[in-house]
């Protein structure tokens, strides 16, 4: 998913923007509202953070001409505007969800998850390369014609890597996501279930190791 942050404070959106970029997000900072329309009119972009309170062009007018000329674009604007009436106002502007600052950013990449769920990013459930095959939807995955048993939690890393689409994932990314609150495991479980998936799997370098970065599928 493409994501373009807005934001005047640069210090803040550098760290969004390196923080959905460890999240396998492809994300553009600019910190001025006409740099960030022409940003928008040049490039095709998923998802805009977007600050009211912008350098150069508010940020809704920003989201006034976008909504004008129906960019299908799913706008979070982010500001320290934290009245009721401020936020009805920005979301009649066209923006699909609202955060004040200060916030915290498990929030805002919940919030920016879900709409990468609602542009159905993470509904590939059918995957199909070479010799292997993956039908998330029954579980089957299938190597050079042989189905082999994959455990709940392989499927689920196995999935993730794929919907990246050879963006690197962290490993504490996935554990956040797939082992989610079970104490009982640490993050070593995700080194070894990524070497128990190739394994199955069988075919060299189909799950690539980023040094100091994660796993992506190569």
């Amino acid at each position: 998913m493409k994501v373009l942050i807005v934001e005047d404070n640069a210090n803040l959106a550098d760290v969004v923007r390196m923080g959905l970029s460890m999240e396998g997000m492809e994300a553009k900072a600019v910190y001025d509202g006409r740099d960030a329309l022409e940003e928008l009119d040049s490039g095709e972009w998923d998802m805009l953070i977007l600050d009211r309170d912008l350098p150069g062009l508010h940020g809704d007018e920003i989201a006034k001409r976008l909504s004008e000329r129906r960019d299908p674009i799913h706008i979070l604007m982010l500001t320290a505007a934290s009245q009721t009436e401020d936020i009805v106002q920005g979301l009649d502007l066209g923006a699909d969800d609202y955060l004040t600052k200060p916030f915290e950013y498990a929030e805002l990449l919940a919030r920016v998850n879900a709409v990468r769920r609602r542009l159905g990013m993470a509904n590939d459930m059918v995957y199909n390369r070479d010799d292997f095959s993956a039908d998330f939807r029954t579980g089957s995955i299938t190597v050079h014609g042989a189905e082999l048993k994959f455990g709940k939690r392989e499927l689920a890393v196995l999935k993730t890597l794929i919907e990246a689409r050879g963006a690197v994932i962290s490993a504490e990314r996935l554990y956040r996501e797939i082992w989610q609150d079970d104490h009982a495991h640490t993050r070593g479980i995700v080194k070894t279930t990524i070497y128990a998936i190739r394994t199955k799997i069988g075919i060299t370098d189909f799950i690539e190791t980023v040094p100091g970065q994660g796993y992506r599928i190569s």
